[in-house]
C-alpha cells in the first residue's frame, strides 16, 4: 500500500495527516462515542453463570487481554450500528476492522495499558514481505486507532495512519517490540478529544513522575479532572494547570 507521505517532509505530515482522516468515513466523535461505551460494557462483562459467575471487573486482567477484549467490542458495536459498511476483521489476513464499502479505509488498533501515551507493535511490523509467511499476513500500513487505558480508565484516543516502516523494533536481537518515534505521534495521530480524558491519572503528563504525583495526591490533585479544578495555593501545580488547560 502507497504510503501518503511519500515524499513528503516531516513538516508537511501534519496537514496531509489532517487530510486522510477527514476523507475516512469513520468519523472523530463516532470513534469516541463507540469507544467509551464499549470500554464501559467491558467492565460489566461477566464470565461464567449464576452464583459463580465472575465481572472483569473483580478479577486482574493482564493488560493485553482487556485490550483484546475492547477491540473485539468495539468491532462488533460499530458493525451493529453501521451493518454494510463496517466489520470485525475475521481471519489473520484482515485489518482488525474491515470498511466492507472500501477496504482501503479498513483500520488496525492497538492498545496498551501501560501508564503513558506511548504504543507498542511486534517487532516483524518494520519487516517486508520476502517469505510466504511473511506475505500472508495483513498489511501493517494504513490507518490505525490507537488506545490508551490504565487500570480501568481509558486514557487517551487518537485516530490516523502509521506505515510499517515507521515502527522501529528494538536494538536487541532477542526484542520483540517495536515503538514508534515521536514524530508519528505528534504529525500522524489525531487526538480525540472528550472529557472521558478527564478521568485520566495525573502521571499521565509529560515531567510527572511517581514522587511528583505522591506530592500533587497531598494537595488532593490525582486525576487530570483535579488538576483543572485546583484552587489551591501550591504553585507548581498552578503553574502546571494552566499550561495544561488547552490540551483538555
Amino acid at each position: 500500500m502507497a504510503s501518503p507521505y511519500l515524499n513528503l517532509s516531516t513538516e508537511q505530515w501534519l496537514n496531509k495527516t489532517k487530510e486522510i482522516v477527514e476523507i475516512h468515513p469513520l468519523k472523530l466523535d463516532v470513534i469516541r462515542d463507540i469507544a467509551i461505551s464499549s470500554w464501559g460494557i467491558l467492565w460489566m462483562t461477566k464470565i461464567g453463570e449464576g452464583d459463580t459467575a465472575l465481572r472483569l471487573d473483580e478479577i486482574e486482567l493482564p493488560a493485553t487481554v482487556v485490550g483484546y477484549f475492547f477491540e473485539k467490542l468495539f468491532a462488533k458495536e460499530l458493525e451493529s450500528r453501521y451493518p454494510t459498511i463496517w466489520r470485525g476483521g475475521r481471519s489473520k489476513d484482515e485489518k482488525d476492522i474491515v470498511c466492507s464499502s472500501n477496504p482501503s479505509f479498513s483500520i488496525e488498533m492497538k492498545t496498551s495499558g501501560q501508564l503513558g501515551t506511548k504504543i507498542f507493535g511486534n517487532r516483524s511490523y518494520n519487516q517486508k514481505a520476502t517469505d510466504e509467511a511473511l506475505v500472508s499476513k495483513v498489511e501493517k500500513s494504513g490507518y490505525y486507532i490507537t488506545v490508551n487505558f490504565h487500570g480501568r480508565i481509558l486514557t487517551l484516543l487518537r485516530f490516523g495512519w502509521i506505515d510499517a516502516a515507521d515502527w522501529k523494533p528494538q536494538k536487541s536481537a532477542t526484542g520483540q517490540a517495536a515503538s514508534l518515534p515521536n514524530e508519528v505521534y505528534r504529525y500522524k495521530l489525531i487526538e480525540i478529544a472528550g472529557d472521558y480524558r478527564l478521568s485520566a491519572p495525573i502521571g499521565l503528563l509529560e515531567g510527572i513522575g511517581r514522587k511528583t504525583a505522591d506530592g500533587f495526591a497531598g494537595e488532593g490533585v490525582t486525576t487530570i479532572y483535579d488538576l483543572l479544578n485546583y484552587e489551591g495555593n501550591n504553585k507548581r501545580i498552578q503553574n502546571l494547570r494552566d499550561s495544561v488547560k488547552t490540551q483538555f
